[in-house]
């Protein structure tokens, strides 16, 4: 082996090729936000693969803390390890009102008007 080349653990290569491909489906069970979702829309809600950066002004809903709904990143910020982030850019305008009403409903909140 040359001093330059590097190896890389197959482990890990497939845990980061899944972590690129998890859906909101995947996650399911861990958030209570979800549980109204049909499979098929589940599927169509992909997941920000982790260490990803934030687009700045973009919206994206973090699904560990449905009280803050959608927000718009700075353009900073990274997906942490666990966190669950579905990007506003890409999802279905329907489904991504459909999520945030589900957020809402979790945390009490009532509709306006």
């Amino acid at each position: 082996m040359k001093p330059w080349e590097i190896l890389v653990n197959e482990d890990e290569s497939d845990r980061a090729t899944e972590a690129a491909q998890l859906s909101a489906l995947d996650i399911r069970g861990e958030h209570r936000v979800l549980a109204g979702f049909s499979d098929g829309e589940l599927a169509g809600l992909r997941l920000l693969p982790e260490g990803t950066t934030l687009r700045r002004y973009r919206l994206y809903l973090d699904l560990h803390d449905p009280a803050r709904a959608d927000f718009a990143a700075e353009g900073s910020e990274r997906v942490k390890p666990g966190q669950r982030l579905v990007a506003r850019d890409g999802t279905d305008d329907a489904l991504w009102d459909a999520l945030r009403r589900a957020c809402s409903h979790v945390v009490g909140r009532r509709r306006a008007g």
